[in-house]
């Protein structure tokens, strides 16, 4: 901390100490000189004093000061984006080959799936202009459109995701608890093009607010060196409000009373088949399908669910886990003000849900493994039900 120390000496001259610098200054004795010398010093003191506190709160990393400014940092997480990207583009197109290849994986429930996995497909699209941001030395190299547009691209591309998540828990939910009849009822061809076009539609609108009412500005951030919201923007922080609270609170209630209620549902029917002595059985059906009419399902009452119904539902719960994991980091370092050094990091931890949602279902989706272990090998003759699609491939 800076100090200083005021000595009057009979000789007239006065001596001010500021981390080991001396200032010598000669004043005369009378009264009126001293009080002037003391102003003066006093003041010189106060403003280094104040220099001192500024410079502690900017390397504390104030959310008015801070700066990503630390290039290595900047550097690992730009290269950690790249390699997510690759493998989540690798990943999603061939979730989406496997389901043109397979008619065993065209189902209602696949629809939503491949939608997911496009919705991926873009996220992994714009990280390479968000490395660019953050890899460059004078702000944005490009013109500042590309930013702005890729910026709600990105963006709008993870809230399509969420508003996925929410309508295939929503499916599941259908297909689990209600009859048969009901679900086909609600998952016409018609009314599943519907849902679709909503999850894409909604978060267009709500990055809409910024360009036509002026609400915040898609851009540059120069304090964190990506493309996403100018946080220099005067209403920046309202936008961020808005838009977060347009897109992910209701979603996320969707998802969590949804899967609730279909496992209340299934141990439930197990206690009533147990109490009855009938133990618990379930029948492990596979669901073939045409690209019309889509899941096989059982034509008995809703407690008479599949098996492997209940694993796809399992595989498809654990897509959700890992979109909340994800986003959880960021969405904690957004409501606590001094973690802002850590929020590029965990922006970072957004994107590994890209490429996560295809390892699950290589890992745990019965189907989409088997068909994913055939593509791997080239083994497409021994793709189950091939489509229509593969049979003209394999008769060139």
């Amino acid at each position: 901390m800076t100090t200083g120390t005021l000595t009057i000496a009979t000789d007239a001259v006065s001596t001010i100490t500021l981390d080991n610098e001396t200032v010598f200054s000669t004043m005369s004795t009378n009264s009126s000189d001293v009080n002037s010398f003391m102003a003066t010093s006093e003041s010189f003191l106060t403003e280094n004093l104040t220099t001192a506190g500024m410079l502690e709160t900017t390397t504390q990393g104030d959310r008015r000061t801070f700066r990503f400014e630390d290039y290595t940092q900047r550097a690992i997480i730009g290269t950690i984006v790249c390699l997510v990207a690759v493998v989540g583009f690798v990943g999603n197109v061939m979730v989406i080959l496997a389901v043109i290849l397979s008619r065993k994986l065209q189902t209602r429930t696949n629809v939503f799936v491949v939608n997911l996995a496009v919705a991926d497909l873009v996220t992994c699209f714009s990280a390479p202009f968000t490395v660019v941001a953050l890899l460059s030395k004078v702000g944005w190299p490009m013109p500042e459109i590309v930013c702005s547009i890729m910026a709600a691209i990105g963006l709008g591309s993870i809230a399509c995701s969420i508003m996925t998540l929410a309508a295939i828990s929503i499916n599941r939910f259908v297909l689990i608890t209600k009859t048969t009849a009901t679900y086909r009822t609600i998952y016409t061809p018609k009314k599943i093009a519907a849902m679709v076009a909503f999850t894409w539609v909604y978060p267009a609108l709500v990055c809409s607010i910024s360009p036509i009412f002026g609400v915040g500005k898609w851009g540059y951030s120069d304090k964190y060196k990506t493309c996403t919201q100018d946080t220099s923007h005067e209403t920046s922080d309202f936008f961020s409000l808005v838009g977060s609270a347009l897109i992910y609170p209701i979603p996320l209630i969707v998802l969590f009373v949804c899967y609730f209620k279909i496992y209340r549902h299934i141990t439930g029917h197990m206690k009533k088949m147990m109490g009855k002595g009938k133990g618990v059985e379930m029948t492990d059906t596979s669901n073939s399908s045409n690209v019309a009419s889509t899941t096989k399902l059982h034509k008995n009452p809703p407690a008479s669910f599949s098996k492997r119904q209940v694993e796809i539902t399992k595989n498809l719960f654990y897509v959700v886990c890992a979109f909340v994991a994800c986003l959880a980091p960021f969405a904690i370092a957004l409501m606590i003000p001094p973690s802002d050094p850590v929020i590029p990091w965990t922006g970072m931890i957004i994107i590994f849900n890209s490429g996560i949602n295809p390892i699950i279902y290589g890992a745990k989706h019965p189907h989409f493994k088997e068909v994913f272990r055939h593509m791997l090998r080239c083994q497409y003759h021994m793709i189950p039900e091939p489509s229509g699609c593969l049979r003209k491939i394999r008769s060139r």
